[in-house]
């Protein structure tokens, strides 16, 4: 059997409505957003990368590593002193006072300024805390405290290049040899002559005087 004609469309049934077509505007302004903001993107300057913050270590202050300045005596820890036991306790009570500075620190440093390379030696914080409770020029003049801290301080001077005190060119007359350390001074005997008495001067001399007024001779 043939095919059926197709039939023709009846003038008088209402012909289908042919599909809306889609809208290309939304498209388009989709198209043209997305191309707009793609060129912003693309023009706009990259944000900057933030920047990685190091402490740096800085040996200036104040606690620095003084061991690569010598001293006549290091080698065998016979540095001279030219300082009294006030003198440098007086140095300590300064720079334990600055943040960030402990005590258990301040004693490491002393090590390694005042003790040959490598060594292991540790000054317990008692000993400091004994040395700072005394008083007078010559109180604690055998502490490992006293000698140290002079070495240290001393270095620190050289290396910030500050010149010697008058109180230290003087300190080096009165000791030409150097701040006595071994025998304890505040425990010494003096012979003197009938109705006279000793004292010790600012840098840690005995003197003998007479109390009357008569002064020092």
């Amino acid at each position: 059997m043939p095919p059926a004609p197709l039939s023709e469309t009846d003038a008088n049934r209402p012909a289908g409505k042919p599909p809306a077509s889609r809208s290309r505007k939304r498209k388009s302004d989709a198209t043209d957003g997305d191309a707009g903001a793609a060129a912003t993107a693309a023009t706009a300057e990259p944000a900057p990368k933030k920047k990685k913050t190091t402490k740096k270590v800085d040996d200036v202050g104040p606690l620095p590593d003084l061991s690569g300045i010598y001293l006549d005596g290091d080698e065998d820890m016979s540095v001279r002193i030219y300082d009294t036991c006030e003198d440098v306790r007086t140095k300590i009570r300064r720079l334990l006072r600055r943040g960030g500075v402990t005590k258990a620190a301040f004693l490491r440093t002393l090590v390694k300024a005042a003790y040959p390379p490598g060594s292991t030696h540790k000054i317990a914080s008692n000993l400091l805390d004994n040395f700072l409770k005394k008083k007078g020029p010559v109180a604690g003049n055998t502490s490992s405290v006293f000698y140290a801290a002079y070495v240290f301080f001393e270095k620190l001077r050289i290396r910030d290049e500050k010149p010697k005190t008058q109180k230290r060119e003087e300190m080096e007359d009165e000791w030409p040899l150097g701040f006595e350390t071994r025998e304890q001074l505040d425990r010494c005997s003096y012979i003197v002559g009938a109705g006279s008495e000793v004292a010790l001067n600012e840098y840690g001399r005995a003197v003998s005087f007479r109390p009357r007024g008569r002064g020092f001779f």
